[in-house]
């Protein structure tokens, strides 16, 4: 992949080669080779910061630098090799097989094109091997395996033992062997991984910034002997090669997480007296996996990395003794670290503001650290000037963010600059409501009660993640509900007192903060509902949600926009009766005629922009409301593209991405009401920690408060819901206040004319209409609570 250059170094040249090709003619010579570098920097760029656009820029011009090449010149193969490793890459991002096929058929072109004595031909032979075993990997077939092994050993046998990348070969077949072992059991493919490993580290410098890699892949192999013979020197030398490997500041980012979770995931980490230190290390590195510049699509897939490892943190912590405010900030600082990226602006204007000088240093000496490694960096080249450099850069600029973040934080005003919320500020966001923070662990699970009085920890023994999994399959039934009121939601409210209905209309609120599975679960609802006896959530509290205690605060440390004199703030609406090939939704035109009497009643004016994209995106900048009744929907495995459907929804969709690239901070509007199915739902188990749904981008656009739903809403059921609860906001005014309590006045109301058909066994018949998914749904269960899933976001 040609010698690996700095940062600055690597944009120039990106520019360079770019200017060389559109000054090149078509008929000149050179153009392939030009092609071939500027491929080979982007897929370098691709290497250190994940974003997706230089990868596929990196195969566009690497194709089109074999197109321009003949078939027997003599740099052909290694721009087939080139092409491979980038193929190799994104396979390994989008698990696209056509990739990964094609990965292998040139790469073996490389190797025929290459003499058996060419100094490049282990480079490529090993890197075959490694295409081979992610087809392994995938299809599981054992001739690939085989193929994959016998490609690694020639390739090491063609490398002198001085060579800088034999260490990378030799990890690479150490792999394969691990994979072999775990099939076949055969103890000598393990122990010779084992000894291919620890040669390798022999042979590389410490401070290399593939170390952490190669000390990963030993630890594993040491975990597989150690669960084989119960040797416990193998589990205790494991162990420190991921210590080591957690601590290596040359190293990318991405493995060193890597390292973390082998540590934190292992039932031994319990017993151990480094736990937490090895936790908060872990934690710390989260939010450096993903440079600031990268597309929130590339930071989610960084990210995906890391899901659930706060939570396993925080577990640690609670055992270790380390009390319930240390616990909450290891949960904040490893979670929503894109949320926290779009937070950290404000940070970072006003520092700005008052030291420009130290903005500059902070963003250079971050984005030198915050780039993460690729999969390529188990299959290309690494010469040893480039590791050097890799190095010395990572190691230099760890300690100089360090002092400089300790000059900032001396700075009179930031004190807490980019830090985590302080317990004194968890415990002012107490001030209108305790905030229960759930924490889910395969190791504890527990709730972190905020109060204005102090920071409390609620041991939950009857709630587990095999407890969660059992339910998720049946989330919309009342055993569930039933099931988290006994488990989770009573002891909260009886321990915080609330332990039936208020005697009087000062109904208490809670925040809820829930983490891993538990998002998707209706906590609001919890309860048994049937019984008539107040021993649900609704009957006792009024129920909000959010994302995260730092989310709570951040929203209400946003001004309230007052208007101007002559300013217009209006309620933007969007009924989506009819939505191009989706079924129709007969009830969404109902909802927003009763939506607009009441905005008229109040004097709000409203608008009704052309459904699409661009009209209701403009609409938004100048809106005090936005209302939208219509087909929504989730994204099975990008979250980021679930959208709300308009009706250029197939061309040009209104997704989570888009929201997020929409700042309406400076005039930030009320209420986001979303009158559709799953704007509060996560379905890919990758995203969790983000909280990346359609309500929660709204938040972060600037909305003060949201209207989601967590699952399907019924058609019919939108109007009353929606009706009612616009209805209260003006009866008793447009306050923060009122939303929730307008929602949960709403919700009881439903809820108890369910009941009553339920107790008349009329329970089929009490709502009906489609739901407002973006597909069509068969029929409705019996006894289904259809005010369910709606839920409040908000301050």
């Amino acid at each position: 992949m040609g010698v690996e250059v700095g940062w600055q170094d690597l944009e120039e040249a990106i520019r360079i080669g770019r200017e060389a090709i559109d000054a090149t003619p078509s008929d000149h010579p050179e153009p392939a080779m030009f092609l071939n570098n500027v491929g080979n920097r982007l897929g370098d760029r691709y290497s250190r910061n994940g974003a997706m656009a230089d990868l596929e820029e990196a195969i566009r011009v690497g194709r089109e630098a074999i197109d321009a090449t003949p078939l027997y010149h003599p740099n052909r193969a290694g721009w087939l090799n080139n092409l491979g490793n980038c193929l190799g890459d994104r396979y390994s991002r989008n698990g696209a097989m056509a990739d990964l096929e094609e990965a292998i058929q040139v790469g073996r072109e490389a190797i025929d094109a290459t003499p058996v004595d060419h100094p490049d031909r282990a480079g490529w032979l090993s890197n075959l091997g490694v295409r081979l075993g992610d087809r392994y990997s995938r299809n599981g077939a054992m001739a690939d395996l085989e193929e994959a092994i016998r490609v690694g050993r020639e390739a090491i046998d063609a490398t002198p033992v001085d060579h800088p990348n034999r260490a990378m070969f030799l990890i690479n077949l150490g792999v394969r062997l691990g994979d072999r072992y775990s099939r076949n059991g055969a103890m000598a493919d393990l122990e010779e991984a084992i000894r291919v490993g620890r040669e390798a580290i022999d042979a590389t410098p410490v401070d290399h910034p593939n170390r952490a890699m190669f000390l990963i892949n030993l630890g594993v192999r040491l975990g597989d002997r150690h669960s084989r013979t119960s040797a416990m020197a193998d589990l205790e030398e494991g162990k420190e090669r991921f210590v080591a490997a957690l601590r290596q500041s040359a190293s990318a980012v991405s493995m060193r997480v890597a390292a973390g979770r082998h540590l934190l995931t292992s039932p031994a980490i319990l017993q151990d007296r480094q736990a937490y230190a090895i936790a908060k290390t872990t934690i710390d590195l989260i939010p450096l996996l993903t440079p600031r510049s990268l597309q929130n699509s590339d930071k989610r897939h960084l990210l995906s990395a890391a899901v659930g490892l706060s939570s396993d943190a925080t577990a640690i912590a609670l055992h270790a003794n380390r009390g319930p405010a240390a616990a909450i900030e290891l949960l904040e600082t490893g979670r929503g670290v894109i949320a926290g990226a779009l937070f950290e602006q404000s940070d970072l204007a006003a520092l700005e503001r008052e030291h420009p000088d130290l903005v500059r240093s902070f963003i250079d000496l971050r984005d030198q650290l915050d780039a993460p490694a690729s999969a390529r960096s188990l299959a290309a080249e690494r010469p040893t000037l480039a590791a050097e450099t890799e190095g010395d850069r990572r190691r230099d600029a760890g300690p100089q963010l360090a002092a400089l973040l300790e000059t900032i934080r001396s700075k009179s005003g930031f004190e807490r600059f980019l830090l985590s919320a302080s317990e004194a500020d968890m415990l002012e966001a107490a001030r209108h409501g305790p905030i229960v923070v759930l924490n889910v662990s395969s190791y504890r699970c527990d709730a972190l009660v905020i109060e204005q009085s102090g920071i409390r920890l609620l041991e939950l023994p009857h709630l587990s993640r095999e407890a969660l999994n059992d339910h998720v399959r049946e989330l919309r039934t009342l055993d569930t509900l039933g099931w988290l009121w006994d488990a989770i939601v009573c002891p909260i409210l009886n321990a915080l007192g609330f332990t039936g209905p208020p005697s009087d209309s000062q109904w208490p609120q809670v925040w809820w903060v829930p983490t891993g599975p538990l998002t998707r679960f209706p906590l609001h609802a919890a309860g048994h509902h049937l019984r008539r006896t107040g021993e649900t959530a609704v009957d006792r509290v009024v129920s909000s949600y959010a994302s995260s205690v730092k989310a709570i605060i951040q929203s209400r440390r946003r001004p309230q926009h007052a208007p101007e004199a002559g300013e217009s703030r209006n309620a933007v609406v969007v009924a989506m009766q009819n939505t191009p090939k989706q079924e129709p939704l007969k009830h969404a035109s109902d909802e927003v005629d009763a939506v607009v009497a009441v905005c008229e009643s109040v004097g709000l004016p409203h608008a009704r922009p052309r459904p699409c994209k661009a009209d209701v995106s403009s609409a938004l900048e100048a809106c005090k409301m936005f209302h939208f009744a219509g087909h929504g929907s989730t994204h099975p495995t990008e979250p980021l593209e679930s959208q709300l459907l308009l009706d250029d929804w197939d061309r040009k969709p209104f997704t989570v991405a888009s929201l997020l690239e929409t700042n309406l901070t400076s005039k930030p509007p009320f209420l986001a009401y979303l009158s559709a199915c799953g704007t509060g739902q996560i379905l890919d188990e990758g995203s969790v920690d983000e909280s990346i749904h359609l309500a929660n981008a709204c938040q972060l656009a600037g909305f003060r408060h949201v209207v989601g739903t967590l699952w399907s809403v019924n058609d019919g059921l939108c109007v009353d819901m929606a009706r009612m609860t616009y209805e209260f906001l003006r009866d008793e005014g447009i306050r923060d206040e009122t939303v929730s309590r307008g929602l949960h006045r709403a919700m009881r109301t439903l809820r108890d004319q369910w009941v009553e058909f339920e107790d008349a066994g009329r329970g089929k018949s009490w709502s009906s209409g489609a739901d407002r998914d973006a597909e069509l749904r068969q029929g409705s269960e019996p006894r289904r609570p259809l005010w369910v899933p709606y839920v409040h976001f908000g301050v």
